[in-house]
C-alpha cells in the first residue's frame, strides 16, 4: 500500500515522519556510506523544506519497507541545484510537466532477503505510485538522480528510463541522471513485472490534491 504525504504537513504524520527518516539514515548513510546530512536518528535535507511530496510503501503488517520523494523541477530540486554535472550539455529542467524523484530506498532487511520478491514488489510498488500521481496529474515526465546499481534494479522492475547523459563519479558513487515517461504502458509494465493488481494508492489522488491535503 502507497501512502502519500504532503511534506508541508508533516507535523501531521510524526510516526510515519520518524519511521522515513530513519529508513533513509540506514539506507544511505550506515549502508550505503554517502556523504548526507545526518541529524540524530535521521537523514534530512534542505529539500525536506521545500514543500516535496513523501511517497511511502507499507508492507502487510503496517511496517514501512520504502519510500521516495517528489518535488517539482520548477522549484529546488536535486538534479538542477546540487548536480547539475549529470545533465552533460543539456540545459535545466524546469517544467511544470516533469518533477523529481529523489532519496528511493528500500528496508535494508527486505534487499537482504533474497529468498522471495519483497524487494521488487516494494520498489514497485514505489514506481506505480509515482506513476499513478503522474498520470493523474497530467506529467509527461519522471527525472532522477540515481547510481548505477538502482538504474539496473529499475530495468529489472521494467522501467529501463532514459539516461539524460553520461554517468558521473560523484564522491564514491557512479551517479547518473534518468528520466521516465509517464505513460498508462509504462505503469502496466511495471504491475505485471511486480504482479500487482489494481492501483497502489491508500486512496485515489493528484499531486495537487496531495499538496491541498
Amino acid at each position: 500500500m502507497i501512502r502519500i504525504i504532503n511534506g508541508a504537513r508533516r507535523h501531521q504524520f510524526p510516526t510515519d515522519i520518524d519511521a522515513m527518516h530513519r529508513l533513509r539514515k540506514r539506507v544511505f548513510h550506515d549502508l550505503l556510506r554517502w556523504d548526507v546530512q545526518v541529524h540524530d536518528a535521521w537523514e534530512i535535507d534542505h529539500y525536506d523544506r521545500a514543500n516535496p511530496i513523501y511517497v511511502l510503501s507499507y508492507g502487510d503488517n503496517g511496517s514501512l519497507r520504502g519510500a521516495l520523494r517528489l518535488l517539482p523541477t520548477l522549484g529546488p530540486n536535486m538534479l538542477d541545484d546540487t548536480f547539475p554535472q549529470l545533465l552533460g550539455a543539456g540545459p535545466e529542467i524546469r517544467s511544470a510537466a516533469i518533477w523529481e524523484s529523489s532519496r528511493f530506498c528500500i528496508d535494508p532487511e527486505i534487499s537482504q532477503d533474497r529468498a522471495n520478491n519483497q524487494v521488487t514488489i516494494a520498489a514497485a510498488e514505489l514506481m506505480c505510485g509515482v506513476g499513478e500521481l503522474g498520470l493523474a496529474s497530467g506529467l509527461s515526465h519522471i527525472v532522477t538522480v540515481t547510481d548505477v546499481f538502482l538504474e539496473r534494479m529499475f530495468k529489472r522492475m521494467g522501467c529501463p528510463g532514459e539516461r539524460i547523459a553520461d554517468p558521473q563519479r560523484i564522491g564514491s558513487v557512479q551517479a547518473v541522471a534518468v528520466s521516465w515517461d509517464v505513460s498508462q504502458d509504462l505503469l502496466e509494465r511495471m504491475k505485471a513485472v511486480a504482479t500487482i493488481d489494481g492501483s497502489v494508492l491508500e486512496q485515489p489522488m493528484t499531486l495537487a490534491s496531495a499538496r491541498a491535503a
